[in-house]
């Protein structure tokens, strides 16, 4: 155990080398470091007393502080007088032959030889230690190594002996082949099954559990149900006349935007009724969009008056799932003719149709790049509302090229930008603060409040049990909502700015290598530590990964496929730990 002497100056030093004590003495003993503040007697002579406990020393720590060099007194520097017991120390350490450490706190640099007197120059030659107090603990480590003269963990893998350094490279080199073997076989494994690792994520499922998407108070939903169908039959045209109220009810209540979830394919005795409304609420500052299902012919299959009269026409189109994820087309660029998709050079030349969710966020123009592939929709204040890919359709038709997602608009050679959808809660939207009956706005005028609807971006459509339900599924479960409840989460997702992506194939991968890689290395590379504590160990990494992915997803919308490379870390414990037991048993029945 060696001895330390503690030489500072307490005008400059006095805090770290109460400090430096305090720790020294817990780790090698009180009774092994000395320091003069309290461990001088009075009546004893400085000079013998620390000449003795020099003497009995194994080393000396020289504590450095910014003023160490250039105290002075009315002498000059106090390093130059011969009385300075700081100079005394060092002097009579040197002297004795004893091991000198400098260590330099709070920013000190090491002085020059230049700058020292001679009976002290062989510090500037003395190797230091800086010791800082945003990184203590470490510094602190480094100074017992050096005390104790252990060298560091790399010091100590260099000292390895060649057979035993080949041995360790020769094992990892086998767990490095091992896990890569693994994550391939994982890969084409789930790929034999169908289980794409770019899409087939869960990671927005512990999202919507543990960070529910926030929804913007501007949006509400007005639906018709049993009732208005009781009072009015089943909807179509014979219903417009009581839509025409409707819009002038909402835009009276100064509704910014009223959208409806609804086809308007065939004519009907009410269509002026409706147009005039539409011209009123326009009048009013309302902008009314209608819904879009399908063409005919090159002509979107909406009732000419109705078509000219409203601001806009909104696709209809749900889509469908993509892995957990609920995705909607945004945009439609049509191209001319029916056939095979077009160049990506050539731009569309057929029509562009906007989501009715992205028309009632304010979507206006847009903007397409032929060579990246890159769409932009822009607001009707300038502001980029969302940008992404827009990509040829393949996965909505069957083989004989049949609409397989329910939406007649799209064909083959189509190109969509489409997006997958945050989810908000199903009770978010069917909260009766955001969520109102049709009849209930057909009503008394004050059923509805003033001022409720001022400024509200209002939805219009089916709420029948039953009725236009889509399968999602949110959280641990699937659950059916409502289309109207879908576009509602399209406008939310543009307006809130929520835009999911997906981690790219390849970043993909190279995490399930190092899930994998970690997973064979807490198996093959921890082997003392106890089967408990490694599994509590893997157990963390699991946690800590989950939660790291859902924080990212939250935040910043980055799916990661949490299930696949999970998997992977699993796998590689699980499987390369039997390797290691079976690998074990020869040798132990070879000893034996």
């Amino acid at each position: 155990m060696p001895r330390i002497f503690i030489s500072y100056r307490r005008e400059d030093s006095i805090a770290y080398a109460g400090r430096l004590h305090d720790h020294l003495s817990e780790h090698f003993g009180a009774d092994q470091v000395f320091m003069d503040l309290g461990q001088i007697a009075p009546g004893d002579d400085f000079v013998e007393v620390l000449d003795a406990r020099i003497r009995e020393s194994d080393l000396v720590i020289a504590l450095i502080g910014v003023k160490w060099l250039d105290l002075a007194n009315e002498q000059g520097r106090r390093l130059d007088q011969a009385d300075d017991f700081v100079r005394y120390e060092l002097a009579a350490a040197f002297a004795q032959g004893k091991r000198v450490i400098p260590v330099l706190v709070g920013g000190a640099t090491m002085p020059d030889v230049r700058q020292l007197p001679p009976a002290i120059a062989r510090l500037a030659r003395c190797q230091a230690q800086a010791v800082d107090d945003a990184r203590f603990e470490y510094d602190l480590d480094s100074l017992l190594r050096s005390i104790e003269r252990r060298p560091s963990l790399l010091g100590q893998f260099a000292q390895l002996s060649d057979a035993e350094r080949l041995r360790k490279w020769r094992q990892a080199g086998s767990v490095g082949i091992a896990v890569l073997m693994l994550a391939l076989a994982w890969v084409q494994l789930l790929d034999v099954f169908g289980i794409d690792a770019r899409i087939g994520t869960y990671t927005m499922a512990l999202g919507d559990l543990l960070a529910p998407v926030p929804v913007d108070e501007r949006i509400v939903i007005v639906g018709f149900d049993e009732k208005t169908e009781a009072r009015l039959g089943s909807p179509g045209p014979a219903w417009r006349s009581e839509h025409a109220r409707l819009v002038d009810r909402l835009s009276d209540a100064g509704a910014k935007v009223i959208a409806f979830d609804q086809f308007f394919e065939n004519s009907g005795p009410a269509d002026a009724e409706l147009v005039a409304a539409f011209d009123r609420a326009r009048r009013r500052g309302s902008k009314v969009f209608v819904g879009l299902r399908q063409l005919h012919g090159d002509q979107p299959d909406v009732v000419a008056t109705l078509r000219a009269a409203a601001d806009g026409l909104g696709v209809l189109c749900i889509g469908g799932r993509s892995g957990y994820g609920s995705t909607v087309p945004l945009v439609v660029l049509k191209t001319a003719g029916t056939g095979a998709s077009p160049s990506p050079a050539a731009p569309p030349a057929g029509g562009r149709f906007i989501a009715l969710g992205m028309l009632a966020a304010g979507a206006e123009t847009l903007a397409v790049d032929p060579g990246r592939r890159l769409l932009t929709v822009v607001s009707d204040l300038g502001q980029t509302l969302w940008q992404g890919p827009v990509q040829a359709i393949k996965a909505q038709f069957e083989a004989s090229g049949e609409v397989s997602n329910d939406c007649p608009l799209l064909v083959a050679g189509d190109q969509v930008a489409e997006q997958m959808l945050r989810l908000a809660s199903a009770s978010t939207w069917r909260d009766p603060l955001r969520r109102y009956a049709y009849e209930r706005i057909l009503g008394p005028p004050a059923a509805t409040g003033p001022g409720q609807l001022a400024g509200k971006i209002v939805l219009i459509g089916d709420a029948r049990p039953g009725r236009d339900e889509f399968r999602v599924l949110y959280g641990l479960r699937p659950e059916l909502r409502h289309g109207v409840e879908l576009h509602a989460d399209v406008v939310n997702n543009v307006i809130q700015g929520i835009q999911v992506r997906r981690l790219g194939p390849a970043a993909q991968f190279v995490l399930l290598l190092v899930l994998a890689a970690a997973g064979g290395w807490l198996r093959i590379f921890r082997p003392t530590t106890p089967p408990l504590a490694r599994r509590l160990l893997a157990l963390a990494v699991v946690l800590a990964y989950l939660a790291l992915t859902v924080a990212i997803y939250a935040s910043h919308g980055l799916l990661f496929n949490t299930a696949y490379q999970l998997g992977a870390f699993v796998l590689a414990y699980c499987l390369l730990g039997q390797l290691v037991q079976r690998r074990a048993l020869p040798e132990e029945s070879a000893q034996r």
